[in-house]
């Protein structure tokens, strides 16, 4: 995926990510420290380094919030695709 796909799809996640409920505070910590990460990594030098234990977390949130947040976990699974 080239930036400018990867850039929406974070901006698509962000957009979902102001959609959840306030009280919802562990899932939008994950996902903002996720988008941090990935942010991190595709602005960093190191990024082939980097890129397996990104990609196994971001796999590991779409599990554990696929079921309550189905949009979160369909723009993760763009992020990770294009990632991995």
């Amino acid at each position: 995926m080239e930036n400018g796909k990867l850039d929406t799809a974070l901006v698509r996640l962000r957009e979902e990510l102001g959609r959840l409920k306030s009280g919802d505070v562990v899932a939008r910590q994950h996902i903002e420290q996720l988008i941090a990460d990935i942010e991190g990594h595709v602005s960093g030098s190191d990024a082939a380094q980097e890129r397996e234990p990104l990609v196994a977390n971001i796999s590991d949130a779409v599990r554990r919030f696929e079921v309550e947040h189905p949009k979160l976990t369909a723009y993760l699974g763009e992020i990770a695709a294009a990632l991995g």
